[in-house]
This record gives C-alpha cells, structure tokens and sequence, in this order.
C-alpha cells in the first residue's frame, strides 16, 4: 500500500507567523516515511518569504532519502542573489517516476480580483501493481472563473492522458518521440480551494463520457460514514473566520 502526503504549507509559516521548514518535515514523519509527499506553496528566492531561501533545496535536505520535482506556477526575474522568484508545488517521492509533467493551467482574465498562475505536477510512478499518474495542484482562491476554468483544465487533462493511453501512437525508442504512457490510473491531490458545496467540487466529480474513468473523492471511497475530517481553520481561526472545513482533497 502506498503512503501519501498532501500539504499546503504556505512557504513554512505556522500559526505563530514564525517559518520553520524543519517543523513541517517532523510533521510529515511522525508516522513514518511516506512514498509521496506533495507540497503545495513552496518559494524560491523570494526576498518577502523565509528571507529568500531556496525553499526546494531546503526540504530536500530533510529528505534525502527523496527525489524532488518542483513545479512553478511562475517563474520571474528579481530573485535573491540574482536568483529566480519561483512560487509552486513540490513532489517528493521514493519512487523514481518514470516520466514528469509540469502544466500550467488557465487563468481566463478576471480583472476585479487579485490572482496568481496555478499549475499542476504529473508524475508517472511505477508499482508492483502498475504504474499510475501522481498529480499535485493548487487551484485559484480569489477568482471561481479561473477556478473553474483550472478543473475543467485538470478534467482535460485526464481525458487526454486516458485517451492516448488506449490509443498510443507510434513509439521511436531512445528518442524524443519515444512513447512513454500516462497511464489511465489516477491519483491528484491539492489543495483545490473549494468547498464541498460549490461548483468547482460538482464539475470534478461529473461523471465523463464513456471509456473515460470517473473521478472520485476519494474520501467518500474510504469513510461509509460520510463524516469528513476539516483540512482548514482548524487552527488558524485569524485567516479563516468560518473556522474549520474542507478544501483539501484526493481525487482518484
């Protein structure tokens, strides 16, 4: 059975404001060493975050034992020490990945709010039962059309890979061309910034056309109950007023 971790941890800061990068990695051993660990808002010399630390290559010296593939949702000049200012999602894995992806997904113009890129890291890990794909988002808060647009993206995505899947191409091996699949099997997790009764929850778990494997909440899967567990305001009521809820998910 695979292990796996998803946590927005926000650049490292905790409740108390204070940034601790160590703090968030005993966190995610206390019960062990999971095979993925899939972080969301992780930076990258960004002079107001964690001093402008490269934030990538601090985790991984907390985790040597991982590979890591860090996807960005943007990539900009003005970095510390020259550096680039970088702002995505990190994998880390114990599984070497037989192929990565990095998409960015759609931010349709919406100019009353304030917004950022989002994308979304695929991996394709191999198991004694078959390989599947790992994917690790964070979809927009501040905007539902762009939010909205990022699942149909996320849904697009899965259609496509399924579809090649069952119908690959031609394969040039050792090449470019070389065909590597993506496989009809399907993990994506994140924090996806909606709510259990809002649209963008509705339109994930819409069912597909036919041949298209359905998405679940895998939560819903694994709890007969139906009684879910908060993955925010939990703790920090400041931020989230509504105090604590659900916008964290596995889709599988």
């Amino acid at each position: 059975m695979l292990t796996i971790v998803s946590w927005n941890i926000q650049y490292g800061k905790g409740v108390d404001g204070h940034i601790d990068l160590s703090r968030i990695a005993r966190e995610i051993l206390i019960d062990g060493f999971p095979d993925l660990i899939c972080l969301q808002e992780v930076s990258r010399n960004y002079p107001a975050t964690d001093n402008g630390s490269d934030q990538v290559a601090e985790l991984q010296k907390f985790f040597p034992e991982y590979e890591s593939f860090f996807g960005a949702s943007h990539d900009r000049s003005g970095g510390v020490n020259g550096g680039r200012r970088q702002f995505g999602n990190l994998v880390l894995t114990r599984h070497s990945p037989i192929q990565v992806l990095h998409h960015l997904l759609p931010s349709p113009a919406d100019p009353k709010v304030k917004f950022m890129s989002r994308q979304t890291t695929e991996l394709v890990i191999p198991t004694s039962s078959g390989a599947f794909r790992m994917m690790n988002t964070h979809l927009e808060f501040f905007s539902e059309k762009q939010q909205l647009s990022q699942v149909q993206r996320i849904r697009e995505l899965h259609e496509e890979a399924c579809i090649q899947y069952n119908e690959p191409g031609l394969d040039l091996p050792n090449t470019p061309f070389e065909r590597v699949d993506r496989p009809d099997k399907m993990v994506i997790c994140g924090d996806f910034n909606f709510t259990l009764d809002s649209v963008s929850y509705q339109r994930m778990t819409t069912p597909f056309p036919d041949k298209i494997p359905d998405l679940f909440d895998a939560w819903n899967v694994v709890n007969s109950s139906g009684n879910r567990s908060p993955t925010c305001g939990v703790f920090d009521h400041k931020q989230w007023k509504n105090g604590p809820h659900c916008r964290d998910y596995f889709f599988l």
